[in-house]
């Protein structure tokens, strides 16, 4: 294997064995993710009914902000250890608001817990360094994939803070880094099961259909908004069903004797849960309201259909479009990047005429007019629907 004495040369000779002899191995994830963890502190909590839902990357759910929120108001206690992600992880998101810290020491961290209950922090080089580092090499030489490597990364940052209840949205898809489609989706939950078995931790999996957007608020700030719509019980029909889904996942999270309370938990709960772990590391609710409000009104321009058809959001290139904006203001050396976002406005596989407003989009001024044109043309019209649950036979001649 590796620690952290090994040369970049070093790890991505490993990462290319793992892809080539075993890319679903739950024995190899396991030590992997063993050696990732414990290339840092360790951090061991006081509590033992610790839990989180990680995701496997994609763009447009909101669970790995709203499920923390169901567990924590069903007692648990949340301990969520992320990574920056594009185009809106979880961390990213959270990091939008003013003075919230998205580093913890552990002595910042026990208190967070005490107060709260919910902490969610970014992994650095105190928790897991070397997986940091093995991600950046994963992404640089495309092992992004790879079912062992991920489950590792996975399973490190839980190891690394003590969490004993793991659940996991494995959003399926074309673009997917767990599995492309349900078959493999599923041999590679099953994997990350026993892997985290060895380990000590419970993990309860579930498959999402990550083919198309789950929820329409598209971005950084727009999550913080979707967030703030709920809460408010402001929320459109599709906001609402993605809502139920993070609910599903939290539930297939936890033991079975505690679902009943969470089946019962409603959006004053979770909204209290929010403001108080959001007091609890520097930030304020007067501000997450501010910053929501402030981003539905920045939606200044609104996209229409060019042609009648049925609306389609190709995910993996919305992704790049909102990522490579991402990237260029990067440079200038903003941490958190938030220059751009969308609001669908139809659903996938919905019709409609040309003309018709498909979304709104916030892009910042200064953003190159071939990045920009690239966000506007985020959806594609196609003359048969395709949607969550259906898609027409396409008949030839």
């Amino acid at each position: 294997m590796i620690d952290s004495s090994a040369s970049d040369e070093d790890i991505v000779r490993l990462l290319a064995d793992i892809k080539s002899n075993h890319p679903v191995d739950a024995m190899i994830a396991a030590e992997l993710a063993g050696i990732l963890a414990d290339s840092g502190d360790r951090f061991f909590p006081d509590v033992t009914n610790t839990a989180d839902v990680a995701s496997t990357g994609g763009p447009s759910s909101l669970s790995t902000l709203l499920c923390p929120l169901f567990l924590r108001a069903a007692k648990f206690h949340v301990i969520k250890l992320g990574v920056p992600g594009r185009p809106a992880g979880g961390i990213d998101c959270l990091a939008q608001l003013q003075g919230y810290r998205t580093k913890l020491s552990p002595e910042e961290l026990t208190k967070v817990l005490r107060r709260n209950g919910f902490a969610h922090f970014q992994a650095s080089d105190r928790y897991a360094p070397l997986d940091a580092r093995v991600f950046q090499l994963r992404q640089l030489h495309g092992f992004q994939s790879v079912a062992t490597l991920a489950a590792a990364s996975l399973l490190a940052k839980k190891r690394a803070v003590g969490v004993r209840y793991a659940g996991l949205d494995v959003r399926v898809g074309p673009h997917g880094n767990f599995g492309r489609s349900a078959a493999e989706g599923a041999a590679n939950a099953a994997m990350f099961v026993d892997a985290a078995k060895i380990m000590g931790v419970e993990a309860r999996p579930v498959l999402t259909d990550g083919i198309h957007p789950y929820q329409p608020y598209i971005g950084r700030k727009e999550a913080l908004a979707a967030l703030w719509l709920l809460f408010e019980s402001n929320a459109c029909e599709w906001l609402a069903s993605h809502f139920q889904l993070c609910r599903t996942l939290s539930l297939a999270c936890v033991p079975s004797e505690s679902r009943a309370h969470m089946a019962r938990i409603g959006v004053r709960q979770l909204k209290e849960v929010f403001y108080c772990h959001l007091e609890a590391q520097g930030g304020s609710p007067e501000d997450f309201v501010r910053v929501s409000r402030r981003t539905l009104d920045a939606h200044a321009e609104t996209l229409q259909a060019p042609v009648d058809g049925f609306v389609h959001y190709p995910l993996a290139g919305l992704r790049d479009a909102l990522c490579d904006v991402q990237r260029f203001v990067d440079r200038s050396g903003e941490h958190y990047a938030d220059p751009v976002g969308l609001i669908l406005l139809r659903r996938p596989g919905e019709w409609v005429q040309r003309g018709e407003p498909v979304a709104t989009l916030r892009l910042d001024p200064g953003v190159p007019d071939l990045l920009a044109v690239a966000c506007r043309n985020s959806f594609t019209i196609h003359n048969h629907p395709e949607g969550p649950g259906f898609e027409a036979i396409r008949i030839h001649g």
